[in-house]
């Protein structure tokens, strides 16, 4: 296990904002969060990670599409924040771009920086009520933008800490913090790793005073040491000691993609006294020490400590939530349980268009799938048949220019796909 004494804790920030399909909007603004703190280290302790350039996507390889705003970015540093954004966008999948608001801001001085999800809950599609989701990931369960032009995740990173280290190809010198690992990390955090969960006053709560009480998904997976639900309310009052006992003993992430790789629950890092912004939205550091990929996602960071990609538990986590794995995370999971049943439509092709655009559909097993081309008025102007392959191009001849809706729909799955018909 790493020594407190000698890491930099990384943090994890919750900003919240909430929505939902053709209804009234909830919106709480994002909550003030403590970040942890860097403790000077005595003795120079060096990691041993040979640093390597981040990983890039396959040829022909696609994932989810990130769009940043950076705020006072040197460029240094925000070549290693787009590496790492790069790292992500090539394990996950999503029709619609995820929005980062990036930021360089003096901070404390020992503090690295923060980063957290907006949150949604009860929109159309959602695939359990009462539930708070992560704006990324509530946007692919509700088949559209939940929230156009606003942020899905906001990060920002400490511009006064002295002993960054910037570059992503080379490795840290002694005393140095990698970046992009640190963002990386983070970024993580606002894919929806982390909890709702905290601990007042020796209690387990679920309040965060700022209009976001109640569990979040990740919570719907955390287990105590004989694998009972933190949400099974007989067992673990909300508002309770013993709730808050559990929080400070023994919790793991148990789900079916995360048993799949690990072959049992993942040990969520929970020491005896609460840690704001590090207990249970972290990987245990005893379980995941120092050295290994699913290291990422635990609380520290040592000096010259670098990880360049997601471990298998880490991807695993995700899938668990029900982001679609791709790539080198869809290798390291395999069959993903997360997404069973779910019809996804990836626009593959330019949009707009001329000639023609590609869609790419991914949906439940043995469900025959038809797709429609609509005008905005609601006229049906195509029927389409999807192949087998999952591969359907939508031709623009006989289409006038403008905007269309794409219907793809089977026996109890349907979403829509806009496209945009440009030209003669």
């Amino acid at each position: 296990m790493r020594s407190p004494a000698r890491s930099l804790a990384l943090i994890v920030l919750a900003c919240i904002a909430v929505g939902g399909a053709a209804q009234s909007v909830e919106t709480a603004p994002p909550p003030v969060v403590p970040g942890h703190q860097a403790v000077p280290h005595s003795h120079g302790s060096i990691g041993r990670h040979a640093h390597r350039p981040p990983p890039v996507c396959p040829e022909g390889e696609t994932g989810a599409r990130f769009e940043v705003e950076y705020t006072g970015f040197p460029d240094a540093a925000q070549t290693a924040f787009q590496a790492a954004v790069d790292t992500w966008s090539c394990r996950i999948e999503s029709p619609f771009a995820i929005r980062i608001d990036a930021r360089w801001e003096e901070l404390d001085p020992v503090t690295l920086g923060s980063a957290g999800p907006f949150l949604h809950r009860n929109f159309e599609g959602a695939p359990v009520r009462d539930v708070w989701i992560p704006a990324a990931l509530a946007d692919v369960y509700a088949g559209r933008d939940l929230s156009p032009g606003r942020p899905d995740i906001e990060a920002t990173f400490n511009a006064a800490f002295a002993a960054w280290d910037l570059d992503p190809s080379t490795a840290p010198l002694p005393g140095q913090y990698d970046l992009y690992t640190v963002v990386l990390h983070e970024i993580g955090h606002g894919l929806g790793i982390i909890g709702g969960f905290t601990v007042v006053d020796g209690e387990g709560v679920l309040e965060d005073g700022e209009g976001a009480d109640g569990p979040y998904l990740y919570d719907q997976f955390a287990v105590d040491d004989v694998g009972r639900s933190l949400l099974t309310s007989p067992v673990y009052p909300v508002g309770s000691v013993v709730l808050g006992e559990a929080l400070q003993s023994a919790v793991a992430f148990d789900g079916a993609a995360v048993q799949q790789v690990f072959a049992g629950a993942a040990p969520l890092y929970a020491p005896s006294l609460w840690v704001t912004g590090g207990s249970y939205s972290h990987l245990d550091e005893s379980a995941f020490p120092e050295g290994t990929a699913d290291g990422l996602m635990t609380p520290f960071i040592r000096p010259r400590e670098t990880i360049p990609e997601p471990g298998d538990v880490t991807c695993a986590i995700l899938a668990d939530l029900g982001w679609l794995l791709t790539g080198d995370c869809a290798e390291r999971v395999g069959p993903q349980p997360g997404v069973a049943g779910r019809l996804l439509v990836f626009l593959d092709g330019p949009n707009p268009f001329r000639g023609s655009t590609r869609l790419r559909i991914v949906g439940p097993p043995d469900v025959p799938l038809r797709a429609d081309v609509y005008d905005t008025s609601g006229r049906r102007i195509r029927q389409l048949d999807v192949p087998v392959s999952g591969e359907l191009v939508v031709e623009g001849d006989g289409l006038a220019s403008g905007s269309y809706w794409i219907r793809v729909y089977g026996d109890g799955v349907e979403t829509l796909q806009p496209v945009v018909r440009i030209g003669g």
